[in-house]
């Protein structure tokens, strides 16, 4: 089992993946790159589109659990935050809808309660 990460405004690109997980591997955690997407635009509240917000690069990846414990306060100082916790505090509405598929899992591995929530 494995803890989803994400970092906001962050780009590590196909090219430094290896360069990625090695310097976290240097700072003691077992990572696993997943992907980048670019944000959606921000919308009102009646839903229309907030003019030049959206296409900021987040990173995703997992951590181990064996690394979970140490990794927790060590993120902190990078803005590195949780899946669950990006998605519960208002960004769900800014990830594209083939990302919250692809990671629907959330936490609790309820697939039907996240999707539901999410979609």
């Amino acid at each position: 089992m494995s803890q989803i990460v994400v970092w906001p405004a962050t780009v590590v690109g196909q090219d430094n993946i290896e360069k990625f997980e090695q310097w976290l591997a240097s700072e003691g955690f077992n990572v696993t790159y997943l992907e980048e997407f670019k944000t959606l635009p921000d919308t009102d509240e009646w839903g229309d589109t907030i003019p030049e917000t959206g296409g900021r690069n987040d990173l995703l990846f997992q951590v181990d659990d064996d690394s979970l414990s140490k990794f927790a306060i060590w993120r902190l100082q990078y803005g590195m935050r949780w899946w669950e916790d990006y998605l519960d505090n208002g960004s769900s509405s800014i990830v594209p809808q083939e990302v919250l598929e692809r990671y629907a899992y959330g936490w609790d591995n309820n697939p039907d309660k996240y999707t539901e929530k999410y979609a």
